[in-house]
């Protein structure tokens, strides 16, 4: 069962990065309105996040992120192994993932971005973009979370000015690319830091909750 669960988050993981940065050069094949170039990305993001996320969600719990996976483990919902699994399914598919698009638009395999994400607002914004996405993870309803986590994320990539990475494995992989949602080996911790911090928030809240409601 282990491994059904894995090819989920590996094949998941993998979509939505093929989304993201595929999405990325194509509106910049299309459009030089960097406006509507980031609606195309958004739009096409949240698109797939929905549809794999509705496809996984009774597989493998849909994660294809490791801060839900890592607040799924301390909170008790999955064990270590399994957690272990997970992430190492959701790195080498968000690789995957990239491979694809590269090949389909850069023809290689591999390029290393140069994009500078770095300072103080890009930090506050990914710490509040994991927050908002953690927190609809374990606080909706299973039944919508296909739906909520799709909208948060397409808002964030408009009200945050990270434009909500909040997903330490699509943060790495999107190092491997030259598309315009690439970011610089430099900025890499800066912004993992902050997705961690965003996620230990919500397992602090889901923590107190579960103490005051006892």
């Amino acid at each position: 069962m282990i491994d059904s669960k894995a090819l989920a988050e590996f094949f998941g993981t993998a979509t939505l990065l093929l989304a993201v940065v595929g999405s990325s050069f194509m509106a910049e094949r299309l459009t030089q309105d960097s406006a509507l170039a980031l609606f195309i990305n958004a739009t096409v993001t949240a698109a797939v996040l929905a549809l794999i996320i509705r496809s996984a969600v009774n597989l493998s719990g849909a994660h294809f992120n490791p801060v839900v996976t890592l607040t799924a483990l301390l909170l008790g919902k999955i064990k270590a192994l399994e957690a272990l699994v997970y992430l190492i399914a959701q790195l080498l598919g968000a690789i995957f993932g990239v491979i694809l698009a590269n090949l389909m638009f850069a023809e290689v395999a591999f390029s290393n971005s140069s994009i500078q994400r770095d300072g103080t607002a890009q930090f506050l914004g990914e710490v509040i973009a994991t927050t908002g996405l953690v927190f609809i993870a374990f606080s909706a309803r299973k039944k919508h979370v296909w739906k909520l986590i799709p909208l948060w994320i397409f808002g964030a990539y408009f009200f945050t000015i990270s434009t909500s990475f909040a997903n330490p494995a699509v943060t790495l992989a999107r190092f491997f690319t030259d598309a315009p949602a690439g970011i610089a080996s430099s900025s890499l911790p800066g912004f993992i830091a902050a997705q961690l911090i965003g996620a230990l928030l919500v397992l602090a809240l889901l923590r107190n909750r579960e103490r005051i409601f006892r």
